[in-house]
């Protein structure tokens, strides 16, 4: 019998790519916050003690979170996930991002440095990776990630949307990022399950890119109109980017910015496109 995967708010963009990397090699429980899943449950971030009655029901060995919902409820949930692992043969594999370091936009962060948010939503995330790291130790993996692409993901939608209604779209000149793919993460979440790795990952392309321009690349790729971009001057360069240097991951699922185009360049084209 595969192992058992409980997976929460398995239904998004991120989940979904980690459900389909994970599918064939273990058993998955899926939930989501707004809908009942087939063979799975509807759970929200306010509802802890129905997570408890989930895991007690289903007793995985793993439990994936990309829920998302109100930071304080959130908190709160994992905390009562948390406790409920502690102690326990179990892993949890804990979705984050790249806001973490939002308070210094410097330069490129590694997984080793220590997080500086300053926006709510950075400060939530590292609150979370903070009281998961203290209550469960070696049975964490966090992910981190930056901006997520995969052919016609909500931000390729966003910019047909603005190609052909002619709306300003804002950008961003000097903001240089890091990008990743939604099948990296599910490659990566995959990988590390696999090889009982624990700690932090970050996932995404190992070089930077400046995001106005990688956004003029994408919609020149799918044969996009331009749209009206409305830039917002950043006087200086900064960055907002999470490199991988974790020596665990192999070549194989390391990505490029100029990979993660190729990958978008799959999109079908849109009738409203020209």
């Amino acid at each position: 019998m595969n192992q058992k995967v409980l997976l929460l708010g398995g239904t998004g963009f991120v989940g979904n790519a980690i459900k389909d990397s994970l599918s064939q090699a273990y058993q998955l429980i899926v939930t989501a916050g707004h809908h009942e899943v087939d063979g799975g449950y509807q759970l929200r971030a306010e509802e802890p003690d129905h997570l408890l009655e989930i895991l007690e029901k289903e007793d995985p060995k793993i439990v994936i979170s990309s829920i998302r919902g109100d930071f304080q409820a959130q908190y709160q949930f994992h905390q009562t996930l948390a406790d409920w692992l502690r102690g326990r043969s179990k892993k949890l594999l804990f979705i984050s991002t790249a806001n973490v370091f939002d308070g210094d936009l410097s330069r490129p962060w590694t997984e080793e440095a220590r997080p500086n948010p300053g926006s709510d939503y950075g400060k939530f995330k590292r609150d979370c990776e903070e009281m998961l790291t203290q209550k469960l130790s070696e049975q964490l993996i966090i992910l981190r990630i930056p901006s997520v692409w995969a052919p016609e993901c909500p931000r390729i939608q966003t910019l047909r949307q603005h190609s052909a209604n002619g709306e300003p779209l804002p950008a961003y000149p000097n903001d240089y990022v890091n990008v990743t793919l939604a099948s990296q993460v599910g490659a990566f979440a995959a990988y590390v399950l696999e090889n009982d790795l624990s700690g932090i990952f970050h996932v995404g392309s190992v070089d930077t890119v400046d995001y106005f321009a990688f956004q003029k690349m994408v919609c020149e790729l799918l044969g996009l109109k331009m749209p009206v971009f409305a830039p917002e001057e950043i006087p200086e360069k900064v960055f907002q980017a999470v490199l991988p240097a974790r020596a665990e991951i192999p070549d194989s699922l390391q990505l490029t910015v100029a990979q993660v185009l190729e990958a978008l360049q799959t999109a079908p084209a849109s009738k409203n496109d020209h």
